[in-house]
């Protein structure tokens, strides 16, 4: 119980869709700005960028892990792997992926490698931060070191 009357969200939404699409807006925007404070952490180290970007990924959903399953079992999303690229219009995913195609073309790596990479990277994040959210997965070291040696070792592919 919130103490909240359960139709007191309709003195804000006219409906349970405008209530929705107004929860999905605003974790959506937390999310890329999570990813984006990744990017900006990383202006004067940009060897570490992918790496502060993926930390920042994982920490976002060990700090809110009911965003993970509402973002990514979600219908509205559309990230699509195909046999030459991996493309999406949601936006943490794009700034994601350009952050990285940027990365690369800077490292002078053949543009038919980046679908690959951004896999590889994308995998790595995206699994550490599925792991911070299950239940029955335990790390009895320090998660932090973990996570952030994994992601060296992983997403330093430039």
């Amino acid at each position: 119980r919130v103490g909240v009357s359960p139709t007191a969200c309709y003195n804000h939404f006219s409906s349970i869709d405008d209530l929705m699409s107004a929860i999905t807006e605003y974790i959506d925007t937390k999310f890329a700005d999570a990813i984006q404070k990744g990017i900006e952490l990383s202006l004067s180290t940009p060897e570490n960028l992918m790496v502060e970007l993926g930390k920042e990924y994982v920490a976002f959903f060990a700090e809110n892990p009911y965003y993970f399953s509402y973002i990514f079992e979600n219908n509205d999303k559309n990230i699509v792997l195909t046999d030459t690229d991996f493309t999406g219009d949601y936006t943490p995913f794009v700034l994601f992926r350009n952050t990285a195609i940027q990365l690369m073309e800077q490292s002078h790596i053949p543009p038919e490698h980046f679908r690959d990479n951004i896999v590889i990277m994308w995998a790595a994040v995206h699994g550490l931060a599925a792991m911070a959210n299950m239940k029955a997965f335990h790390y009895t070291g320090d998660w932090r070191a973990l996570k952030e040696k994994i992601l060296k070792d992983k997403l330093n592919i430039c």
